[in-house]
């Protein structure tokens, strides 16, 4: 009951137009679309992966997932989280992502030395499928 009462407070004061990402990625930012949507399914976690590959060390490459909701009723994005060495996010989800909305969670990976690093990004989302994302990338020297 506290849940449902938590759901329904949180989408009153959610404002959708926050969600929406109008800046275009940098020339060297990949991107990827995470779609959440389809009532009918079951409810159980989505993995997915993403390799950064070579990077060269004290550098930054930096990764692009959309968020998108294709279903016809809002979700509550419960936390998103980074974990690993080298690997941070930044991202301007809302509490509630409304049908049509999406929203953007930038991923970046930056070694500091040479070596291979492991990492995830975790989706956590409440009454829709979670996804995580399992995340690499190899640090480099640049000769």
């Amino acid at each position: 009951m506290k849940l449902l009462f938590l759901l329904l407070l949180s989408i009153f004061f959610a404002v959708p137009s926050n969600a929406d990402e109008t800046t275009a990625p940098s020339f060297s930012e990949e991107v990827y679309g995470i779609d959440i949507g389809n009532e009918d399914m079951q409810i159980q976690t989505q993995y997915l992966s993403y390799n950064f590959g070579r990077t060269l060390v004290n550098t930054t490459k930096s990764v692009r997932f959309y968020l998108r909701n294709n279903g016809r009723f809002p979700f509550y994005i419960n936390s998103i989280n980074t974990n690993g060495d080298r690997f941070r996010d930044e991202e301007n989800c809302p509490g509630v992502l409304w049908p049509g909305q999406r929203c953007t969670i930038r991923v970046l990976f930056r070694p500091n030395q040479v070596g291979f690093f492991t990492g995830s990004l975790e989706v956590d989302l409440i009454g829709r499928e979670d996804t995580i994302v399992n995340l690499r990338g190899r640090g480099v020297w640049g000769f």
